[in-house]
């Protein structure tokens, strides 16, 4: 006896008749049976003698008389020759069968008969795993067939296709290794059967042969199963499994050991999963699109009602939902509204399918239509979002939405799509359907708005006064209150007030629910404002938590509207802390995202201003013509405050404009800075020194002297605010030409502003050259623009010290933007810091203690640059460098 066993196509059949093929040319007599579901008993044995037309074998009687008769049959036919029995699909066979299987194994052991039988691996009939343990009981053979390494499969496809073995790389990882299904495959692609695809479906063909065969090799009940989690997704639990086909644990083993044992689904930790998606996708095409749907329906609403989060069937209900199906459109709402805290992307996402499955209900539409304005306003898709906004307004589904949208459209900047904006907040403000909470943030953002706008800011002020003296209905309100008394303080420039009143702001911040948070723009201006005072203040590290912890917060969950605000304000604080290359690095990634919402008339004028300092520090002339240009765009608008910006960057950029500028220009940039701030940039304490000192270099004393009293009045009412004093004795001592005073001012702006402190020195040195003591002064300033990156600082230093006859050194590394000096003649990085160093007369061991290197390296990199530069001495190189880099510094 020969027990053989192996999964479906793993060769069993093929084994069975090339053994009955030897047999038979050996003489003996084959007799061949297969077991199937359905046959009447004792079928798989009677049909063995059928070819044979032994009388009586078609009328065989009761199974009891039948065993009989084969037992007579056997014995007659194995005392004439030596007889082989073969059985495949034993497992299929009937308990009949079985038992007379059994019986005659054991009656029949002293003829000359071979028993072969064969069954499917991973056996689940009882009576069939009885007979093969009886049998290797008594010492029959077991033969187990696996399946193939991939060694012997690509031997075996390079045998049936030869220079084509390549076309069947693709389908191989889902044949599980199986001999049958590898042949069965390189027939079809001999074939070219459906090589082409489906183009109407896109659909492989080969692919859904191939797993359409191993799908019939099943019983019912198994396919069955294969199909209907086809339709579920790439993982299912078995209990889900069971829930959807109606059926118990118990009653699921089998079909499950069955498709487990054919390699078509594996077992992972908690669910099943289909071997190689398509296999899944495969078996999936084979179901009808309607059967294929409503399961998948009845997937979601079962893990609806075991408690599921919606979160986790939007995206799944939003694919197989139908217009008009309402527990859709709530799974899709209720996911949106949960994740919308965190990735309001995916939230939009979701409300705009819920937009598109009711078309036919416009009060719903219109009602998800609002929901979704904030969502877009926050991703940065403002065309879409105000269009929205306008649908709404024109056919309001309800007071409190059309009131809802009002606020949105206030919060991306009060432009509203539609005619007749105050007809609209009045309809909001007064209508008794629309709850007091929202508005009272409608008045109080319309009220942060015009103040960040600079529009009519005495009625701002008298609204925010009779506000004083109304209960809070909201912790957002409450915040927001706080900002503006905050603002309004720092509009009277008393920043010391202002700071007191912002102090609540992060925490009321962290109040409010995640509906709420940080996706509103009133905490995004309110957090930022008190990063901005904080900064303005002195406290660099305080605010740049605040900044940090913001654009750590845009970035995370994809509110890309608000990226461009914290990165201001983080180039604002490199600036502050005198690292002015690093701002102008951070502005560049502003200038390339989206606008924050509101940005028109207050944002984009305060970036411009950043840019211009920034770019005066840098030495980047094309960024300040940038600047200049949008100067003399705003200088020719009636707003005050584009006027007041205009004048602003004019100020700024009038030493690369080689520009002198007028008393209009002065006074305009002199009105820009008494009103304190630009939308949440705080003007710097310091500022005040480059109006006294454009003034004077403008001829227009008074103006300096009006800027100085400003200065000292603005100290003298922040009294507990160091930098405010440190700029008033800046001021004045420009004003007076008093080195003493500057000085002074330098020691006050000290390491909290560096590029404050050089100024000074530098100022300092300017009045003491004549005497002869200005040399200590701008040898510190330079080290400390230098420091920075402060490029065209430290090209003008340098020029002063070279004028007094001092021979100065360059910082060790690279730090020049010029192209001439960071892209001269083919030198490398580390050349050029040699060679720089060396022109300006270093010998090679200073150069080589500026570099951290030793004096070896040097004269390595400096004999590389004479090679490079074709000189042939340190006088030449001097020169060539003096004539090539230092000229067109200066001129640029």
């Amino acid at each position: 006896m020969l027990w053989l066993e192996g999964p479906a196509d793993s060769g069993k059949s093929h084994l069975l008749t090339l053994a009955a093929e030897e047999a038979g040319a050996a003489g003996a007599l084959i007799l061949n049976g297969r077991g199937g579901d359905g046959l009447s008993p004792l079928a798989p044995l009677l049909d063995a003698f059928a070819p044979l037309s032994v009388s009586g074998v078609n009328d065989p009687g009761f199974p009891l008389r039948s065993m009989r008769w084969i037992d007579d049959r056997l014995r007659g036919f194995a005392q004439v020759r030596p007889l082989l029995v073969v059985l495949d699909d034993v497992q299929h066979c009937d308990s009949h069968s079985l038992l007379t299987i059994r019986t005659l194994t054991s009656r029949l052991l002293d003829l000359p008969v071979l028993w072969l039988l064969a069954a499917r691996s991973h056996l689940d009939v009882p009576a069939a795993l009885t007979l093969r343990r009886d049998l290797i009981g008594e010492r029959a053979a077991r033969l187990e067939l696996s399946p193939w390494e991939s060694e012997d499969v690509q031997l075996l496809v390079r045998n049936l296709l030869g220079r084509r073995a390549g076309e069947a790389e693709p389908y191989l990882p889902f044949l599980g290794g199986l001999p049958g299904a590898v042949v069965h495959l390189c027939s079809l692609l001999a074939a070219e059967y459906g090589l082409s695809g489906d183009p109407r479906t896109g659909r492989d063909m080969v692919t859904e042969a191939v797993v359409t065969r191993r799908m019939e090799q099943l019983t019912p009940s198994a396919r069955d199963l294969v199909l209907t989690a086809s339709a579920l997704g790439a993982g299912v639990g078995v209990r889900h499994l069971c829930q959807i086909l109606g059926r118990d644990e118990t009653s699921l083993l089998r079909p499950l050991r069955e498709v487990l044992a054919a390699g078509l689904m594996r077992a992972e930790q908690e669910s099943l999963a289909f071997t190689h998606p398509r296999v899944r996708d495969a078996v999936a095409a084979t179901l009808p699109s309607p059967v294929r749907l409503s399961l998948r329906r009845r997937s979601v609403d079962v893990r609806l009602s075991d408690g599921t989060s919606p979160i986790f069937l939007a995206t799944e209900m939003a694919e197989i939902a139908e217009p008009g199906d309402e527990r859709a459109l709530s799974v899709l709402e209720d996911a949106a509204r949960e994740v919308a805290p965190t990735a309001p992307t995916t939230a939009a996402a979701h409300l705009r399918r819920a937009m598109s499955l009711s078309r036919t209900m416009p009060s719903r539409r219109m009602r998800l239509a609002a929901r979704l304005v904030p969502l877009l306003r926050e991703t940065g898709e403002i065309d879409e979002a105000r269009s929205l906004a306008c649908d709404v307004l024109q056919a309001p589904p309800d007071a409190a939405t059309h009131a809802q949208v009002c606020l949105e459209l206030v919060r991306q900047g009060y432009v509203f799509p539609v005619p007749q904006t105050d007809a609209h907040l009045r309809r909001a403000f007064h209508h008794d359907d629309v709850p007091p909470p929202v508005k009272d943030q409608l008045l109080l953002a319309l009220m942060l708005r015009r103040l960040l706008a600079g529009e009519a800011e005495e009625t701002v002020r008298a609204a925010e006064g009779g506000l004083a003296h109304t209960p809070s209905t909201h912790s957002l309100s409450d915040m927001t209150r706080h900002t503006l008394r905050s603002m309004h303080a720092g509009r009277r420039q008393r920043w010391a007030d202002a700071l007191k009143c912002s102090e609540a702001v992060p925490a009321k911040a962290t109040e409010l629910n995640s509906t709420d948070g940080s996706a509103l723009p009133e905490v995004v201006v309110s957090i930022a404002w008190r990063a901005a005072l904080l900064a303005l203040t002195g406290a660099g590290q305080a605010a740049a938590e605040l900044i940090e912890s913001g654009l750590a917060d845009a970035e995370r969950s994809g509110r890309l509207t608000y990226l461009p605000l914290w990165r201001t304000a983080r180039a604002g604080l490199l600036l502050d802390a005198g690292r002015p290359a690093d701002a102008a690095r951070e502005l560049a990634a502003v200038m390339s995202g989206p606008r924050p919402p509101g940005a028109s008339a207050a944002y984009e004028p305060a970036v411009a201003c950043t840019r211009a300092r920034t770019a005066l520090h840098t030495g980047d002339d094309a960024e300040l013509e940038s600047c200049a240009a949008v100067a003399d765009t705003y200088l020719a608008q009636d707003h005050p405050r584009l006027r007041g910006a205009g004048g602003w960057i004019a100020l700024l950029t009038a030493e690369c404009r080689n520009q002198v500028l007028t008393q209009d220009q002065l006074r305009a940039a002199a009105a820009h800075l008494r009103r304190g701030f630009l939308y949440t940039t705080c003007f710097g304490a310091g500022d005040v020194m480059l109006l006294v000192a454009a003034a004077i270099a403008a001829g227009h004393r008074e103006v300096a002297a009006e800027a100085v009293a400003f200065a000292e009045e603005r100290a003298q009412n922040n009294p507990g605010l160091p930098l405010f004093t440190a700029a008033a004795i800046h001021a004045r001592g420009l004003f007076a030409n008093n080195p003493g005073l500057l000085l002074d001012a330098a020691e006050r702006h000290g390491d909290v502003r560096p590029l404050l402190q050089a100024r000074a020195l530098e100022d300092a040195g300017d009045n003491t050259a004549a005497v002869g003591g200005a040399l200590p002064h701008y040898e510190k300033a330079l080290s400390l623009y230098d420091a920075g990156g402060a490029e065209r600082d430290r090209r003008r230093v340098r020029s002063k010290l070279r004028g007094l006859g001092a021979r100065t050194l360059p910082v060790a590394g690279p730090v020049c933007s010029t192209p001439a000096d960071t892209e001269w003649r083919g030198l490398t990085r580390s050349e050029l810091g040699v060679v720089r160093l060396v022109a300006y007369g270093a010998t090679n061991r200073e150069a080589a203690q500026r570099l951290f290197v030793s004096p070896h390296t040097v004269n390595t990199h400096l004999r590389h640059a004479f090679e490079k530069l074709g000189v042939h001495s340190r006088a030449q190189l001097a020169r060539l460098y003096a004539r090539e880099v230092d000229t067109e510094a200066a001129t640029a």
